[in-house]
């Protein structure tokens, strides 16, 4: 069984940079994956960069979600992204006999945002 946790993106990371996404296909097929109420899954690439004894380390990270659109549109190669409801899955890693040989590490978010663009204006501060 999975353990999930919640990821705090500022705390944990100096920046997440996009890089690309695409569907995530079924094993040894090209046939996208879907929920199980069709939505279709994606597979995004990220750079996340954190510290590590002292220097600054940077990791590509692939990140699981669903959306009913194809992710990032909009985004440009490099750009500074927010993860929405970004969580990390653990679980045992077993060979063929059930022994635990190790961990599997997946990531999840619900979306992707551009930290470049301007948040929509409210009606306070049109009204100045």
């Amino acid at each position: 069984m999975p353990q999930i946790y919640a990821i705090d993106q500022a705390a944990t990371f100096e920046r997440v940079l996009w890089l690309s996404s695409e569907p995530k296909t079924r094993f040894g097929s090209d046939d996208q994956e879907t929920t199980k109420d069709g939505v279709p899954k994606w597979e995004v690439q990220l750079v996340a960069s954190f510290r590590q004894f002292g220097r600054s380390t940077n990791e590509i990270i692939k990140v699981g979600m669903t959306s009913p659109s194809w992710p990032g549109p909009d985004l440009g190669p490099a750009e500074p992204v927010q993860l929405v409801g970004f969580e990390i899955g653990v679980m045992d890693k077993k060979n063929r006999e059930g022994q635990v040989v190790g961990a599997q590490v997946w990531y999840r978010c619900q979306e992707v945002r551009s930290l470049a663009a301007t948040a929509p204006r409210g009606k306070s501060a049109e009204a100045s």
